[in-house]
């Protein structure tokens, strides 16, 4: 590698952060939704043109708008992503900006939690710690829940056809229970920490929230079920308590496990998303597509397939047997 092209390969790097605090920012004051407009035009958000030209041509070059004889504006499918009621600005402006930026950098104690947590591994508490402030439980699932009503369409559609119920472990507000309950016309039960289910949204009646710990098997329901969803569990818990989980559901005798998660080698966002975890989960730990199916193996699922579900960023691995 030449001077040059590892300058611009630290540049690259050290500096994404711009067009992110843009985008972020964007997303926060939902700026999409007033396009096409020129800069002056866009007043109510800002009185600055001038500004607002700078903030935009920053996000021209990174692709997310393109400006036409002075009127700035986004393709059909950019749009759609970006404006509008559950657009993913939702989850970009609430969850990422107000709550994971914040931690990522200066935190809400004037520290950069990174490298606090890089000298102190034991300081993390992990988000059963954070999730015990009602108002922070609210505030984190409402955004994810936004951002995750697409992929959850994606992987009901990829997961093995359930014959009995279903669990999903860790659910949230329930955007996959709801989308693998009316894809599969199945019923589902998502178990998740007091203060999370406690503002779940109303749904399907087929998908019902109960309280509990995703790793404690003894404040699971005492129900049979078909298979079970982990969506962004494993990396949510530390890497040690993960084979003992899949073993535990290996004996409640389940047929498929779904894990759905930020796999390491499995895409240019899927590493920077799993660091984003591994500053609050104590014992976190990256694993790889293939190292999960060998775990999925070794508690006794002897078929594992894997493919992306969120391109560039999160894998699904299936573990089925007879």
């Amino acid at each position: 590698m030449s001077m040059s092209k590892a300058a611009r390969t630290i540049n690259a790097t050290a500096f994404s952060y711009i067009t992110s605090w843009a985008l972020l920012t964007a997303a926060e004051l939902r700026v999409f939704d007033h396009l096409p407009a020129r800069s002056q035009d866009l007043s109510a958000i800002s009185p600055d043109p001038d500004l607002v030209d700078t903030w935009m041509l920053t996000l021209a070059d990174a692709g997310i708008v393109f400006n036409n004889e002075g009127v700035w504006n986004q393709t059909g499918d950019m749009a759609t992503l970006l404006s509008g009621d559950d657009s993913y600005v939702d989850y970009l402006g609430g969850q990422v900006l107000q709550q994971m930026a914040p931690r990522l950098t200066l935190g809400h104690t004037g520290e950069n939690v990174l490298a606090s947590v890089l000298a102190n591994p034991a300081s993390r508490r992990g988000y059963q710690g954070w999730f015990a402030d009602p108002d922070e439980a609210r505030a984190y699932q409402s955004s994810q829940h936004a951002g995750s009503l697409g992929p959850a369409k994606a992987l009901a559609r990829a997961l093995p056809d359930p014959t009995g119920r279903v669990l999903d472990l860790g659910g949230g507000w329930g955007a996959i229970a709801q989308a693998v309950a009316k894809r599969h016309d199945v019923d589902v039960d998502v178990v998740d920490f007091a203060t999370v289910v406690s503002s779940a949204p109303a749904g399907s009646e087929r998908v019902k929230f109960l309280a509990g710990n995703a790793l404690d098997p003894a404040t699971w329901p005492e129900q049979a079920y078909d298979g079970v969803v982990l969506s962004y569990l494993f990396s949510s818990i530390p890497g040690s308590a993960q084979e003992p989980l899949l073993a535990a559901l290996a004996d409640r005798g389940v047929r498929w496990i779904a894990i759905h998660d930020f796999m390491a080698g499995s895409g240019r966002w899927a590493s920077a998303w799993s660091l984003q975890h591994a500053v609050f989960v104590p014992e976190h730990r990256s694993r790889s597509a293939d190292a999960i199916g060998a775990m999925l193996n070794a508690a006794g699922f002897d078929t594992v397939s894997s493919a992306p579900l969120i391109d560039e960023m999160t894998t699904l691995v299936v573990g089925t047997r007879g």
